[in-house]
């Protein structure tokens, strides 16, 4: 006789089996048929999904994707700006439950390139003219060299902070001149974001002077610092006054 009939128990594949909740001597469910449950259940690909609820590393894993894709769009150097913002908007897609194809990024990178030359050519010479200021003060060759450079500084910060404000808030057909002077002004209106954006860029910088190949992912660190600030900035401007001077969200003070 064998050890299944004398124990009384099920074999291994019916004790398997009975624990998917498969009656015993059936096949359970096969691994696509439970991933495709899985899928249906937490809403993954359905507009509106939180895609937290459907992998632990889903949301790290995407904004490293969109790093490698704003790293290889950003080659030509002056596209780094549409490249940019198309790596916001594929991340936002993606938070918000929607469709995040590479279609959908080259699309949005063939839009945001409409009018952005002026600004994004501009924008490096300034920047190369920013680094160069810098290097001559530390030389201390420069007449006056401490306040230009301190003046040196606030311009290439103002102008790093506002180009990053204008790619959160770039949509089809806006015009980027006028992108532009919006995010410098917001500097003003919301400095703690405008803190938090420099904090990225700078936290990007040190982690590609730790390791060079970080420089395939950390644009999209510094996207993903984008949505937050705007995120936040909206969520601010729901806040009721009165909500505002007592310093709470909703509950009084009385």
């Amino acid at each position: 006789m064998s050890t299944t009939a004398v124990r009384g128990t099920t074999r291994p594949a019916d004790r398997s089996a009975g624990r998917r909740g498969a009656p015993a001597g059936r096949p359970g469910p096969s691994r696509t048929e439970r991933s495709a449950a899985r899928r249906r259940r937490w809403g993954w690909g359905q507009k509106g999904a939180v895609p937290g609820s459907f992998g632990k590393f889903a949301l790290f894993a995407e904004v490293m994707l969109t790093g490698v894709y704003v790293a290889v769009l950003s080659i030509p150097v002056v596209t780094a700006l549409p490249a940019l913002t198309a790596g916001v908007r594929h991340l936002r897609r993606f938070l918000a439950g929607e469709s995040d194809s590479v279609s959908a990024v080259w699309a949005d990178v063939r839009a945001a390139c409409s009018g952005v030359w002026m600004v994004a050519a501009g924008s490096l010479v300034a920047l190369f003219l920013v680094v160069l200021n810098l290097w001559a003060v530390s030389t201390g060759a420069l007449p006056g060299g401490a306040v230009v450079g301190v003046v040196t500084a606030a311009f290439g910060v103002a102008l790093v902070v506002g180009l990053l404000r204008a790619a959160g808030e770039w949509q089809p057909g806006a015009r980027w001149t006028t992108l532009l002077v919006s995010g410098v002004r917001g500097i003003a209106t919301d400095a703690a974001g405008s803190a938090f954006l420099l904090s990225g860029v700078l936290m990007a910088g040190v982690l590609v002077w730790m390791l060079k190949p970080l420089g395939l992912v950390v644009g999209g660190l510094v996207a993903f610092a984008v949505i937050g600030v705007n995120h936040r900035a909206g969520r601010l401007s729901e806040v009721p006054p009165t909500a505002e001077r007592r310093g709470t969200f909703g509950s009084s003070s009385d």
